[in-house]
């Protein structure tokens, strides 16, 4: 029946992201400069954020955290943002921290009050480049529409 609800969808994570700019911010830059060891001009100081990434717990390790985070970084260097931003709260355990640095983020401790994380007190703030060749191979998307 076409009007049957399907009930074969499982909800394996949430995600959600910024798909605009910011305004280029001096503590971005120096943030480049200094971590990345990159010296960029302004204009690729630009950045969007991940403001939350969850894979319940029973999908983890099957590669769903990675896929999202090369389809967000291809979207974000999509929409001319040169880094992607985010703030990872793992409560201290130090375990999501070390994955975002196993999956090239740096910690960005000069973004922890831009990005409402004084002290740390919600998490480490961390940084990674937008790269359109994030996409593994055979991922097929459509061009966006402007």
């Amino acid at each position: 029946d076409d009007d049957k609800e399907d009930t074969d969808q499982v909800k394996i994570g949430r995600f959600g992201v910024t798909v605009t700019a910011g305004p280029p911010h001096p503590a971005i830059f120096e943030t480049i400069q200094t971590l990345c060891e990159r010296d960029e001009s302004l204009e690729y100081g630009t950045a969007a954020a991940i403001i939350y990434m969850f894979v319940e717990e029973e999908y983890r390790k099957r590669g769903i955290g990675e896929l999202a985070l090369q389809v967000i970084s291809w979207l974000h260097a999509q929409l001319g943002c040169g880094y992607s931003l985010l703030v990872a709260d793992d409560n201290g355990s130090g375990k999501l921290v070390q994955w975002y640095e196993d999956h090239n983020f740096i910690r960005a401790p000069l973004l922890q009050d831009l990005l409402g994380s004084p002290d740390g007190i919600y998490g480490t703030t961390m940084m990674a480049p937008a790269l359109i060749s994030a996409l593994p191979d055979g991922f097929a998307v459509q061009q966006l529409e402007e």
